[in-house]
């Protein structure tokens, strides 16, 4: 299991909610292994989280970032995601 940055799980919580994990998974990549998240869930954009980021060429995200798991935001690990429908 991953360790959430402290900084990046307080906001977490402040916000609540369910928290999609992504890693960077691109080895040519300055930030290879960078950890992006995405709030999902109910009244959110995403019912569940997509398997890659949504597409965000701003910042060079999308297909690079690949699910890893659900921000537990009492422990501030991230687990493996149950198998999405």
């Amino acid at each position: 299991m991953q360790e959430v940055h402290a900084e990046a799980l307080a906001q977490m919580r402040r916000m609540e909610g369910r928290w999609a994990a992504y890693e960077n998974i691109a080895l040519d990549s300055a930030n290879a292994g960078h950890l992006q998240f995405l709030k999902f869930g109910a009244e959110c954009t995403y019912a569940d989280p997509p398997v890659r980021y949504p597409a965000d060429t701003a910042h060079g995200l999308g297909w690079r970032y690949s699910l890893v798991g659900e921000v537990n935001l009492t422990t501030g690990f991230i687990e493996g995601m149950p198998a999405l429908p």
